[in-house]
């Protein structure tokens, strides 16, 4: 996937999870054209009423209930194993269809937390890795990682805007991961360049503690490279820098260089203009490609606790004094408290909340740890 016709950003890794069951919706995608029967139909419970009992694996105990009121456990066993499968069918059509790759046998062995994985090849042909899925366990959750060749494969077929519309019908809104990219072909965004520029602060995004750098170089013994690359950041950075020498990485001659950023745990809102995001990430990746720089887009989750710190905030800084007067006042009694500077309407009112969208409450609380509040 590529941006811009000088020094194009293009997408060099991506990766995305989301619960199995949101293949659930994957018929129901709006576009012309779209044919959604080749999609495996869903199975009713009602089915599974009047059929046969089986004895199934209880592998799969996360998935949502459902209402079977005259089914015997083995039956609901069976709907929810049955269901679970086509689910997994789904998923297999849909990486094909959308990314143009093919799962491939199970390697019977999982990673990340989950307890299967299959490699994802070219629906062209080949025996080209050009990723991985991940399935099995994990609150009955996939991951897909798809690498930089991959991407290549990927974005041949699809744009960046098209696999964002199907994010969002999927109800998937963070990346795992997003590598954004450049090539420099002319010998001027150097290692030795990145290296100055990291002198001059170039890599600093301005919040926070300033990011280390580390420069690796190897050569022969007669004098050619090896390997050069210097990094900026380290791999558990939300951005973690690279800028290397491809030729040398691939065994080839010429100029070749790539300056290479590692984004980690950001809102599918960045695949809707990726050279914006990349020249925006810092004075260094401005350089490089003359698109008009953008700010990383926030996930929707931390828009809610943003709204909720705002409000907090406020009352902080205007009533934290008073309130603590109060709080003394009726010995640390808090519901004594809570009686006296909140009105009774309000308090039965439960349409008085925070405009945030349900979804994210139970987010919201692990992140706010609201649990451990005292009310």
């Amino acid at each position: 996937m590529t941006d811009n016709q000088n020094r194009p950003v293009f997408i060099d890794y991506l990766a995305f999870s989301a619960p199995i069951s949101a293949m659930k919706d994957v018929h129901t995608f709006q576009e012309k054209g779209f044919e959604w029967r080749k999609f495996q139909f869903l199975p009713s419970y009602k089915h599974y009423q009047n059929s046969a009992s089986y004895a199934v694996s209880s592998s799969y105990n996360n998935l949502p209930e459902t209402s079977n009121q005259g089914m015997t456990e083995q039956q609901q066993e069976q709907f929810l194993t049955d269901l679970y499968s086509c689910y997994f069918s789904r998923l297999r059509r849909w990486i094909s269809s959308v990314f143009g790759l093919v799962v491939g046998a199970p390697r019977g062995k999982g990673g990340h937390v989950y307890q299967e994985s299959a490699s994802l090849y070219s629906d062209e042909g080949g025996s080209d890795n050009m990723g991985t899925l991940y399935w099995g366990g994990n609150n009955d959750t996939f991951y897909v990682q798809i690498s930089g060749l991959g991407c290549t494969h990927v974005f041949n077929g699809i744009t960046a805007q098209k696999i964002h519309k199907w994010f969002q019908h999927l109800d998937i809104t963070c990346l795992k991961r997003l590598d954004l990219a450049t090539d420099d072909y002319d010998g001027i965004f150097t290692c030795k360049a990145a290296e100055l520029a990291f002198e001059d602060d170039a890599f600093y995004c301005g919040k926070g503690p300033k990011p280390d750098k580390d420069l690796s170089l190897k050569t022969s013994a007669k004098g050619i490279i090896k390997k050069e690359m210097l990094s900026v950041g380290s791999r558990q950075s939300r951005i973690y820098w690279r800028i290397y020498n491809k030729a040398a990485e691939q065994k080839v001659t010429g100029i070749w260089y790539r300056s290479e950023a590692e984004l980690k745990g950001i809102s599918i809102d960045a695949l809707l203009n990726i050279a914006g995001i990349y020249t925006g990430l810092c004075a260094y990746a401005a350089q490089i490609n003359p698109c008009k720089p953008r700010l990383i887009p926030k996930l929707l989750g931390r828009k809610a606790i943003d709204s909720i710190e705002a409000n907090v905030r406020w009352l902080r800084k205007q009533a934290s004094a008073n309130l603590a007067k109060v709080f003394h006042f009726f010995n640390g009694d808090i519901n004594a408290v809570l009686s006296m500077i909140i009105r009774e309407e309000h308090i039965s009112d439960m349409n008085l909340k925070f405009d945030i969208p349900p979804i994210y409450q139970e987010f919201l609380n692990d992140k706010l740890q609201t649990n451990r509040c005292p009310f």
